[in-house]
């Protein structure tokens, strides 16, 4: 028994199957945001900067996730609004690179809380302050 290849069909076969499979990883890559999480720690209510407390005053009436740098240092506050009787529980932080520029999603959630905070503050690992800061929150 004789069998004969087609050696172009065969070379067609291997470069179409590359193709395909590189369309599945190359295009969703495209419409996938780039995001990094961001490293965080709580800050203690007796450790936040002084700084920070005068600063927040003004914002502890609003629903709202704000970026400080104090002493070489990036904070994210985030304020639950005078409305808003849950306590806040961090769920991440992340970095998008969108139309060239750095936009923070802070991500929290509402919880019952027996003494809930109208506010939390944690000390990230980033260097510089986002350009945008955008607030996700939702109710658990």
């Amino acid at each position: 028994m004789n069998i004969k290849f087609n050696v172009k069909g065969v070379i067609y076969g291997v470069l179409l199957l590359i193709l395909v499979i590189g369309g599945f990883i190359v295009i969703p890559n495209m419409f996938m945001e780039k995001s990094k999480p961001v490293d965080y720690t709580i800050v203690q209510r007796e450790s936040i900067p002084e700084k920070i407390l005068d600063m927040m005053d003004k914002y502890t009436d609003e629903e709202r996730a704000l970026a400080v740098k104090l002493n070489e240092k990036i904070y994210v506050i985030v304020t639950r609004g005078k409305d808003n009787e849950k306590g806040i529980e961090m769920n991440k932080i992340e970095m998008v690179q969108e139309d060239d520029k750095n936009l923070m999603k802070v991500k929290i959630s509402y919880k019952e809380k027996e003494k809930s905070y109208p506010y939390i503050v944690v000390e990230t690992n980033l260097t510089d302050l986002p350009d945008n800061i955008e607030l996700n929150a939702t109710e658990e």
